[in-house]
């Protein structure tokens, strides 16, 4: 190679490299996909299956702790799920005869969704009656269908008083915001499923709190900070913020 080539060839070289380096950067390898292709479905699958330490450690930065002081009715946990966390906890929590082809098809059924879930825990005694805007009550019978039997210990029937005074659609008095620069995205639909305590041969199961699912359309959602507030009934706002750009 000629000496005057060298310069030439140099500069095509580093050329190269910058443009490289430009479509690179320009791709985030990991950013919240609002759909998902078959490379996608095939990965997040496997990465639930394996049910291991890695997929522990994938799907941790999509739920956050609150750890602010216990009030009367507080939140305990927010989750987020992007359309790929979904199908990863699926397979994570069907690992037995679970198989790709289902996995795609429960996608295609669900859809581009972002789902938000929220618990609300109540505290050991509700710290007062429902009145008549909350007049279902939580029912004697325990999840398991064993029916507490009259004539129990008065410990049975304080328990069962206080699951008396609480109502299964408490967190209705409750305000949920999905956030993103300021405005807030309205849900599509809203499910919720109360929790109860696991009844034991003394104590009849109580509710303690109840699990809260929003569920938005993905494209209505950017790749960008997310903040998730729940407004208490006492107007105590209790937030978690999750950056997207860093989710998948």
């Amino acid at each position: 190679m000629s000496e005057l080539c060298l310069p030439k060839c140099r500069a095509r070289r580093a050329a190269g490299l910058l443009t490289a380096c430009f479509f690179l950067s320009a791709v985030p390898v990991d950013a919240y996909q609002t759909s998902l292709d078959t490379k996608a479905v095939h990965d997040a699958f496997v990465l639930g299956q394996r049910n291991d330490q890695s997929t522990g450690d994938f799907l941790a930065p999509y739920i956050k702790e609150m750890t602010e002081g216990r009030s009367d009715l507080h939140v305990a946990e927010i989750e987020i799920m992007t359309p790929y966390a979904q199908v990863v906890d699926d397979s994570r929590k069907n690992t037995a005869g679970y198989t790709e082809q289902q996995a795609a098809q429960k996608y295609q059924q669900v859809g581009n969704t972002m789902l938000v879930n929220v618990t609300l825990m109540l505290p050991s005694v509700y710290p007062q009656a429902a009145n008549d805007n909350g007049k279902a009550v939580a029912p004697s019978v325990a999840p398991s269908g064993d029916v507490a039997k009259p004539g129990a210990a008065n410990s049975v029937a304080e328990a069962q008083a206080k699951s008396n005074l609480r109502p299964e659609n408490f967190w209705q008095s409750f305000q949920f915001n999905f956030k993103q620069n300021g405005k807030n995205i309205p849900s599509k639909a809203l499910h919720d499923k109360p929790i109860y305590s696991t009844a034991t041969k003394g104590t009849p199961a109580v509710l303690d709190g109840a699990a809260v699912w929003l569920e938005f359309d993905a494209k209505d959602v950017a790749s960008q900070e997310t903040v998730i507030e729940v407004v208490t009934p006492d107007g105590k706002t209790i937030s978690a913020t999750f950056d997207l750009k860093k989710l998948r």
